[in-house]
């Protein structure tokens, strides 16, 4: 695949064939693969930093290790 950037670093990939060149604008710019690997991982921090992953806590899970450990103990008394 042969990868672009438009305006907005927003990644484009296009056939190495050459099959679809007519449908690339004339304002994309060709990149590497390198170049395309740092545009992802921006975006990706981007994307975490806007969308932050909620980790719980140790009490939690230990809420829930409790709440598991019910139901198997349960279980083993069917």
């Amino acid at each position: 695949m042969k990868t672009y950037k438009d305006l907005n670093h927003n990644l484009w990939a296009y056939p190495l064939d050459g099959s679809q060149d007519h449908l690339i604008p004339s304002d994309f710019i060709l990149i590497t693969e390198e170049e395309a690997d740092v545009i992802r991982a921006e975006k990706f921090a981007k994307h975490l930093a806007e969308n932050p992953v909620n980790k719980p806590t140790k009490e939690q899970l230990l809420v829930e290790l409790q709440k598991l450990t019910a139901k198997i103990d349960a279980l083993n008394n069917d």
